[in-house]
C-alpha cells in the first residue's frame, strides 16, 4: 500500500507500507489483505504529519538530486548489502520514528519514506532497492495524484 496525494503530496511526502501476508494466498484473502491496507490510509497521513518525517522529507528534496545520481545509488545499493548509504537510511532519526510509528500496528511490517523523485528518504527495513519511482507505489500516487494506492497483494522478497 503507497500513500501519499493531496495534502502530503504538497509537501512532497510519500510512505510506502507492506502489509505481511502468506506466499500462497487466494482471492479471498486477496481482498482481505487489500481491505487491511486500505483501513491503514488515516494511520499514513497520520506519521505523514509528523514534524521530523516532514523535515527529512523537505530537506531532502531541497537537495535536488539528479536523476543519474539516483540510478547511480540505486546501482551501488541493489550491488553491495554493506552500502553506508542502506545504513544511514535505515538507522537515520528519522528511520527510528518511522518504527515508532510502525509499533503500534503490528500488520504493518515495513515503511518507505521517499522524496519528490521516488528516491527513499528513510526506511524502517532494508530494502532491495534505492529507488521507488519506476514503481507503481510512487507513479500511481505521487505522479498520479491518487490519495491511496493499493496493489494486488504479492511477496516481496525485502519485506518477508
Amino acid at each position: 500500500m503507497t500513500l501519499g496525494g493531496a495534502g502530503m503530496r504538497a509537501a512532497g511526502i510519500l510512505i510506502a507500507f507492506m502489509a505481511g501476508a502468506p506466499t500462497l494466498v487466494l482471492a479471498q484473502a486477496a481482498t482481505a489483505v487489500k481491505q487491511m491496507a486500505l483501513a491503514r490510509v488515516k494511520f499514513a497521513e497520520q506519521i505523514a504529519t509528523d514534524p521530523e518525517i516532514k523535515k527529512a522529507v523537505l530537506a531532502k528534496n531541497a537537495e535536488g538530486e539528479s536523476r543519474t545520481s539516483i540510478e547511480t545509488r540505486d546501482r551501488e545499493w541493489s550491488a553491495n548489502p554493506a552500502a553506508a548509504l542502506r545504513k544511514a537510511l535505515t538507522t537515520s532519526p528519522c528511520a527510528n520514528r518511522l518504527r515508532e510509528h510502525l509499533k503500534s500496528d503490528p500488520h504493518v511490517v515495513e515503511a518507505i519514506l521517499m522524496d519528490d523523485k521516488g528516491a527513499n528518504v528513510a526506511v524502517s527495513r532494508e530494502r532491495s532497492d534505492y529507488w521507488q519511482g519506476d514503481e507503481d507505489k510512487w507513479q500511481k500516487t505521487f505522479v498520479q495524484g491518487k490519495a491511496a494506492f493499493v496493489d494486488e497483494p504479492a511477496l516481496d522478497a525485502s519485506s518477508a
